[in-house]
């Protein structure tokens, strides 16, 4: 059993923002959620090389951003699921647009959803897939830059991301952190697709 937990405000308000990416890669995984507590969850399923299916939820707060925990801590007491198999799909000021970065544990650097599933679970050691958006222009304009959506322009980098955070997220179900690292951490989304046309003469 393992939880997926998208970090983002709810209301239509907020769909389109940038602290809401991690609802935007739950939403690609499954879309028949149903509120249970202070979230609302989606029942999802991945097969194994081995034939075996392994079960989980997929999870979206309905608390605030800040207040993550408050939904996250009462699932993974009562399914008596790990840390380790939980994994916070959230977006990262230090990484720009097209990146993805796994992390297990450690600093949740200024995050304060992540900092309050930490208080709320008594740990750090859940997993981290970060998914980047870039920083605002000044440190200042931190809070309303979160809150805002992304250029047009990015529009098709954001669509290949959330596409690869949804493969990476089965992934990390079937094969663990560590090939993840290594499979999605250098990734850059932002550079144009490769064609595999030869190219022609002129």
């Amino acid at each position: 059993m393992f939880l997926i937990v998208g970090q983002g405000n709810p209301g239509v308000q907020y769909a389109r923002t940038k602290h809401n990416v991690g609802f935007w890669v739950l939403d690609r995984l499954g879309s028949d959620f149903r509120r249970q507590g202070s979230a609302f969850i989606a029942e999802i399923r991945f097969l194994t090389a081995t034939g075996e299916w392994i079960s989980g939820l997929l999870v979206k707060p309905s608390t605030f951003y800040n207040a993550t925990g408050v939904a996250v801590a009462p699932l993974a007491r009562y399914y008596k699921i790990s840390p380790e198999r939980i994994l916070v799909v959230h977006d990262e000021l230090d990484l720009p647009p097209g990146r993805l970065r796994f992390k297990a544990g450690g600093s949740n650097a200024g995050n304060y959803g992540l900092e309050s599933i930490a208080t709320h679970l008594g740990t750090r050691e859940f997993h981290r897939l970060r998914i980047g958006i870039g920083k605002p222009p000044t440190a200042e304009d931190g809070a309303g830059w979160v809150l805002t959506g992304f250029h047009p322009d990015l529009a098709p980098v954001m669509d290949r991301v959330v596409q690869a955070a949804a493969e990476a997220v089965q992934t990390w179900t079937l094969e663990g952190i560590n090939v993840c690292q290594k499979k999605y951490n250098g990734l850059n989304l932002a550079e144009p697709p490769r064609s595999n046309e030869p190219e022609q003469a002129s």
